[in-house]
């Protein structure tokens, strides 16, 4: 079973004395930057001067500067940018203004899992991942509860990387709920998987496939897509608060019956076939090479799908029922 901390496993302490610079305000940035404060810790943010974190920022009450800057002052500098630019940001803008021991956290393992940034020798790597959007760890920090995180360390040079490790986990609140230990790799892997397997990929192509056979079947479309999509909201309530066990006792036997029989005929065994395809993309590194490689080039595929997406049948059907409806 994975290891778990909690907040009696870690002292803010770690902290004192030294600033976090946070580097990037978007969700996750503007999440961690105000946790952070919150629990006291010394809190300086740097985002572009043109982007909507800036104007947040300043919002937010805090005194925006340059990277560079940041960088400069900075103890802790938690990266928080998008994978696709983090590598140009970091080794042109970050990295050659290092000029003391550091401690680098990040929200994800991908960039440092597959080496496309350089890490300084002389400091500490820390993986600190929360298990939410930014908005959520928030808001479950305002309420006195916690999203769970994955920490690692992956290089240790000052001989605290893991007791600040903690600390920051605490501070965002993360500990609250639990942290488990993990590496870069498993945390970038699994990650990775799970959003293409199941909760970007997988779930969504189900979705969208349900509901057009039965719309080609002659079935209503407003019918079809509350009970392919409006419903699945029901479903994941019921695994996150009781599980997959939990849910199954949750729902009617027909339910039950029916989602057993079909459900194993439909993930079948060339469905993880393809699943196992997936994985073995993501770790052998293909799946980064080629999504760095399409990022570069404006992701004009992806463009593309979700262009066609959002013309689609079941998003018609969305825009006139939240429109008749009140979700």
């Amino acid at each position: 079973m994975a290891k778990i901390f909690y907040d009696k496993d870690a002292e803010l302490t770690e902290l004192s004395g030294l600033t976090v610079a946070i580097i990037g305000y978007g969700n996750q940035g503007r999440a961690q930057a105000l946790n952070l404060r919150d629990s006291g810790i010394k809190v300086i943010v740097s985002t572009r001067s043109a982007g909507k974190g800036y104007e947040q920022a300043i919002k937010d009450g805090f005194s925006p500067l340059s990277i560079k800057e940041a960088v400069s002052i900075g103890d802790i500098l938690s990266i928080l940018l998008p994978d696709e630019v983090a590598a140009a940001i970091f080794d042109k803008e970050i990295l050659p203004h290092i000029n003391k021991p550091v401690a680098l956290v990040f929200a994800s393992g991908f960039a440092v899992h597959e080496k496309v940034i350089t890490l300084p020798a002389k400091s500490d790597i820390i993986l600190v991942a929360p298990t939410s959007p930014g908005r959520m760890l928030r808001s479950l920090y305002r309420a006195g509860k916690g999203a769970p995180g994955l920490i690692g360390v992956e290089q240790d040079s000052s001989g605290h990387a893991f007791p600040r490790c903690l600390a920051y986990a605490k501070a965002i609140g993360c500990t609250r709920a639990g942290a488990l230990l993990t590496s870069f790799k498993e945390e970038a892997v699994t990650n990775l998987f799970s959003e293409q397997a199941v909760l970007c990929g997988g779930l969504p192509h189900l979705i969208s496939e349900s509901f057009n056979t039965l719309v080609e079947a002659g079935y209503q479309p407003e019918i079809a897509y509350i009970f392919c999509l409006k419903e699945v909201k029901l479903m994941s309530d019921l695994l996150f608060e009781i599980g997959l066990a939990g849910m199954r006792k949750a729902i009617s036997t027909t339910a039950r019956y029916g989602g057993a029989k079909t459900g194993r005929k439909l993930i079948d065994a060339r469905v993880k076939a393809k699943m196992a395809e997936a994985l073995a993309e993501i770790e052998s590194g293909e799946f980064a090479k080629e999504y760095l490689g399409e990022a570069k080039n404006g992701l004009k595929s992806l463009q593309e799908f979700m262009a066609k997406e959002r013309n689609s049948k079941l998003a018609i059907v969305e825009k006139e029922l939240q429109k008749s409806l009140r979700f």
